[in-house]
């Protein structure tokens, strides 16, 4: 049996010409927006990188190839740089330590919240809140999100 894949939008063009049976008002419930919402968290579900040089985010939304910063800023705030398109957004805030407590020995937990001070990447707007939790190894300075964690931007 031979399967058919479509892509979003020759569903999309099937709804709104009504060759799905439906109207082009149904169309919003299938067809999610290209952008993150101002309304809604931008979810980032990887951290992985160095305490002492870059730290990537990744698989984040529509931004799936994620953004890098420097792995200082993780702790005070800074600047990504969007993988894809090289927009930017910068955010500030504070990392308190230890955070909850639940990284494994030999690393330490931060607990980061903050907001959103400057973006041209679209992903997200001005006053947005920044928050994660990651756990950074006390030797390596491996860093990672805390297990079973997301970071939103």
């Amino acid at each position: 049996m031979m399967r058919h894949r479509f892509s979003k939008s020759v569903v999309a063009l099937a709804l709104a010409t009504g060759a799905l049976g439906t109207t082009a008002a149904g169309l919003s419930a299938v067809v999610q927006p290209s952008v993150a919402s101002a309304t809604s968290p931008f979810l980032c579900h990887k951290f992985f990188g160095y305490l002492t040089s870059t730290v990537t985010v990744a698989k984040c939304g529509v931004a799936q190839k994620g953004a890098h910063f420097a792995g200082p800023d993780l702790l005070a705030g800074g600047t990504l740089t969007w993988a894809v398109s090289k927009a930017t957004t910068t955010y500030t805030g504070t990392s308190t330590s230890p955070g909850q407590g639940v990284c494994p020995t030999g690393r330490v937990e931060y607990d980061f919240t903050g907001t959103v001070t400057a973006d041209t990447s679209g992903y997200v707007t001005v006053g947005d809140a920044v928050a994660y939790d990651v756990c950074v190894n006390s030797t390596t300075h491996v860093v990672k999100l805390v297990l079973h964690t997301t970071g939103s931007f």
